[in-house]
């Protein structure tokens, strides 16, 4: 190279350089080896599917994989590969399939980075969504109210059950005792173990009852599902007697009405019925006395026939009934004297003559 030709060169190179904004390419033939590093997106692996019996979702989770900027995840149904999207796009590692029918199915989970993509499947999963259903109702023939234990109550499920047992049932008051027996999918429960008057519950809460494909019950509906235990008496108060007839505790040849004030705490007094024992004085019970009769009508209002007794003296009891069945002690004696005889007059003389 002439000393020209060095010197045009070097000029070139200075004013480039000085600028600061202009940069220069040679190129040139050449002969050669050399290598690059190539990126790659792993696939998402391991694909996990949790499907709970009777939930109807299948829930899919997978690992992180490098490089993705998200996933999709498709469901692919395994009997004739028809496929359905399950989360179209997400940066999270897992997802949940709602609603997903009956079947059996794999997961399949796609890494997307740019316009590249890794896949990767779960194993088969079955997915089943039924869930028995059952109903809780008064037995058959149950009182209600009733005085007496145990209570009975029917559960019928809609399929058969594997383990319904007495630890499957809620029951108010807590306290009692709860029995199950029967063979499906019928049953009946029974309650005892009642240790005070009220009203008595039972249900059954959803998933403590499984099938055999193990999916846990729907939480138990009724039409009535309560019984009033009632095992406390009624309360009767002395009787109200009263007559057209009447002078002080006298009564006349009439008619005698009796009426009473009874109570009754829970389930409520039925019926009053009225007894009658001689003399003034003494107890009066079913060894001694003789019915009057019973009423069901306001202040249980009983009118006797006229007249009320034969002549004497009388004490009349009320015994009150609930309508559970329980009956009241004898109530305090009200005292009646019956005098329906009416006097009788000598013949009137004059003079010695009648």
């Amino acid at each position: 190279m002439t000393r020209r030709a060095l010197l045009l060169f070097g000029l070139v190179v200075l004013t480039l350089t000085g600028a600061g904004t202009a940069w220069g390419f040679w190129t040139g033939a050449g002969f050669g080896a050399g290598t690059a590093a190539t990126g790659t997106l792993a696939a998402p692996t391991p694909v996990t599917v949790s499907a709970p019996a009777g939930a109807g979702t299948a829930s899919v989770s997978w690992t992180a994989s490098a490089r993705a900027t998200g996933y999709t995840v498709t469901r692919v149904r395994t009997s004739d590969g028809a496929t359905a999207a399950v989360c179209s796009t997400t940066t999270a590692t897992s997802c949940n399939g709602l609603s997903v029918p009956d079947g059996t199915y794999r997961f399949v989970v796609t890494a997307v980075a740019a316009s590249w993509t890794a896949s990767a499947s779960s194993a088969d999963v079955t997915v089943y969504n039924d869930r028995p259903t059952v109903t809780i109702n008064q037995a058959a023939g149950q009182a209600d109210p009733a005085r007496t234990a145990p209570l009975n109550f029917t559960a019928v499920f809609s399929e058969p059950v594997t383990d319904f047992t007495s630890a499957a049932v809620t029951v108010s008051p807590a306290s009692a005792t709860v029995a199950v027996s029967g063979n499906g999918p019928t049953y009946t429960i029974a309650v005892s173990g009642l240790a005070s008057s009220s009203a008595v519950t039972v249900s059954i809460p959803a998933n403590a009852v499984h099938d055999s494909g193990g999916a846990g019950n729907a939480a138990s509906t009724t039409t009535d599902n309560t019984v009033t235990y009632d095992a406390t008496a009624p309360t009767a108060a002395a009787p109200i007697v009263t007559a057209s007839l009447t002078y002080g505790t006298f009564v006349g040849n009439a008619a005698v009405t009796l009426t009473d004030t009874a109570t009754d705490d829970l389930s409520g007094v039925a019926s009053v019925t009225y007894y009658r024992c001689t003399g003034a004085t003494g107890t009066c019970t079913a060894a001694n006395w003789t019915a009057i009769g019973s009423s069901t009508a306001t202040s249980f209002a009983f009118t006797t026939a006229a007249p009320f007794a034969t002549d004497g003296s009388y004490r009349i009891v009320a015994v009150a009934t609930d309508a559970a069945g329980n009956f009241s002690t004898p109530s305090a004696p009200t005292a009646v004297t019956v005098d329906a005889t009416p006097p009788t007059t000598g013949t009137l003389k004059v003079n010695g003559f009648s």
